[in-house]
C-alpha cells in the first residue's frame, strides 16, 4: 500500500516532524504508514523532499519557510531532524510543558526487532560502520547500515529480508534517543568536536556514552574508554590480554592483530592506512565477533577492504609523490589521526572552519611529520597564529591555489594530505 494511501488522520496520536530532508522525509513515510497523524515545517522554502512531502500531505499540514514553532504545543511528539538544536529555547519550552520530542533513531529503537549494532565516535563512525556491514555479509548475514551513513535507519525497517541492522550515530542523533538496544556499541574515540552545538565537551561526551546504556555488548576503546568504563571486551594498539583485541609481534619481528594470544592477520595485509586504520579494523572485529563462524571469509574481507572515498584516500601517486584526501576530516583529532597514519615526510593542507579543540595539540605531529603547512578557508588566520613557530605556513587564497602550492613544494618520497 501507498504512502498517500495511508495518510488518513489517526487522531489518536499527532506527530509534528522538524525538518523534511531525509531523514523528515524518511520520519514522514513511517508515520504515515503507521495511520498517524503528521505535520511538518522546515525553514527552508523549498526543502529537498518538499515535493514528495506534499504529494501525502494536506497543504494545512505544511509549512516550509519558517518553522512553525506554534505547532510543537498542539503535538504529542515531535520528531527532530538531526541538523535541528533540540537545545533551542522554542524546543525546550514544548518539552517543559509535556510534549515528548525524540528523533527517528527513537522511532527506529521503539519499533525494531532484530538485532542491530550501533556505532559512534568523533572519528572513523563510517569507515568501521561499513566494514562491519561488509564482515557481517562474509558470514551470508543478510545486513544492511544507515542512520547517518547511506540511508535513513527507518527505511531499513521495511526490508523484511534483512536479519541485522548496522547505525552510525552522531551526537546529534543520540541525544534524541533514549531506548536504543544494540547487540553491540562501541564509541570508537571521543575528541572536541561539534561544540559549536554542543556547548560543553562533558556534554558531547556524555551524550556519545549514552550508546552503551542498554547494549548487551560493550565494545570499548584502549586504554582511554577502558580505564572509565567497564566494557564486554576491548580493542587497542597494544598487546591485549585474554579474549580482547589489539596489536602483538612476534619473533621475526612482524606486527599481527591479535585477539589476547591467537593471531588473526599480519598487519602488512591491511589496506586502511597506519595505526588509525589499524584500530578500525580491530573495533570492527571485537563488535563482529559473535557472528564470526569463518574467520578465513572475515579476513578476506578485511583484506580486501580500500576504506571510503574523502578519507585517508590516496587519489594520485605521481613521481613517488602520494596525494591522500582526508577530506572527511572536519576536526583536529581527525587530522591528528590521519598524520598518524602516514609514513612518509608530509605537506599538509589546511583549511575550513574552526569546530573546537585545541590546535596545540597538533604541534608534536607536525613538528615530526611535516614539512610544510598550506592553510586556506574561514579558519587560515587562526591556522597560521597557531602554527607558524612550528613549520613553514603558507596562506592560500582558496583550496585550488593550496593544491597549486603543494605541486610546487612536494619532493619526491613526500605526501600531500588534504585534512582540513
Amino acid at each position: 500500500m501507498s504512502v498517500s494511501q495511508h495518510a488518513m488522520k489517526n487522531t489518536q496520536h499527532n506527530y509534528l516532524v522538524l525538518g523534511a530532508g531525509i531523514t523528515g522525509w524518511s520520519v514522514v513515510a513511517y508515520l504515515l504508514a503507521q495511520g498517524h497523524s503528521v505535520r511538518v515545517t522546515d525553514s527552508r522554502e523549498t526543502p529537498p523532499n518538499g515535493d514528495k512531502i506534499k504529494a501525502v500531505l494536506a497543504r494545512e499540514d505544511i509549512c516550509f519557510g519558517q518553522l512553525q514553532w506554534s505547532w510543537l504545543q498542539q503535538a504529542d511528539t515531535v520528531i527532530v531532524s538531526p541538523g535541528i538544536d533540540s537545545q533551542r529555547a522554542e524546543i525546550q519550552t514544548a518539552i517543559a510543558a509535556g510534549v515528548e520530542v525524540i528523533g527517528d533513531i527513537e522511532l527506529f529503537a521503539r519499533a525494531a526487532r532484530k538485532p542491530y549494532i550501533a556505532i559512534t565516535g568523533s572519528n572513523g563512525k563510517s569507515t568501521v560502520t561499513t566494514l562491519v556491514t561488509a564482515l557481517l555479509a562474509s558470514q551470508n548475514i543478510a545486513v544492511r547500515a544507515g542512520a547517518n551513513i547511506g540511508e535513513p535507519a527507518l527505511n531499513l525497517l521495511a526490508d523484511d529480508n534483512l536479519a541485522m541492522y548496522v547505525l552510525e550515530l552522531s551526537s546529534f542523533q543520540l541525544e534524541t534517543c533514549q531506548s536504543l538496544s544494540p547487540c553491540a556499541a562501541v564509541v570508537l574515540n571521543i575528541t572536541a568536536d561539534h561544540l559549536d552545538r554542543h556547548a560543553q565537551f562533558a556534554h558531547y561526551q556524555q551524550i556519545k556514552l549514552s550508546i552503551y546504556q542498554q547494549a548487551a555488548r560493550k565494545v570499548v576503546a584502549r586504554p582511554a574508554l577502558a580505564d572509565a568504563l567497564a566494557g564486554d571486551c576491548s580493542f587497542g594498539a597494544d598487546v591485549p590480554t585474554s579474549g580482547q583485541y589489539g596489536i602483538s609481534t612476534d619473533a621475526a619481528g612482524e606486527q599481527w592483530l591479535v585477539r589476547g594470544d591467537h593471531p588473526i592477520m599480519p598487519v602488512h595485509d591491511i589496506p586502511l592506512l597506519g595505526l588509525t586504520g589499524q584500530l578500525n579494523v580491530l573495533a570492527a572485529l571485537a563488535l563482529t565477533e559473535p557472528y564470526i563462524s569463518d574467520m578465513a571469509a572475515a579476513v578476506d574481507t578485511i583484506k580486501a577492504f580500500n576504506g571510503l572515498p574523502h578519507r585517508c584516500e590516496v587519489v594520485a601517486n605521481e613521481n613517488d609523490i602520494v596525494w591522500i584526501n582526508d577530506s572527511k576530516a572536519t576536526n583536529v583529532a581527525a587530522a591528528i589521526a590521519a598524520l598518524q597514519g602516514i609514513d612518509r615526510t608530509i605537506i599538509l593542507l589546511l583549511g575550513g572552519v574552526y569546530k573546537g579543540g585545541s590546535l596545540a595539540t597538533m604541534v608534536p605531529i607536525i613538528e615530526e611529520k611535516v614539512r610544510a603547512v598550506i592553510v586556506f578557508g574561514e579558519a587560515a588566520d587562526m591556522f597560521v597564529d597557531a602554527l607558524q613557530d612550528h613549520a613553514l605556513v603558507e596562506q592560500a587564497a582558496h583550496l585550488t591555489e593550496a593544491v597549486t602550492l603543494a605541486k610546487q613544494q612536494a619532493l619526491t618520497g613526500e605526501a600531500v594530505l588534504l585534512s582540513p
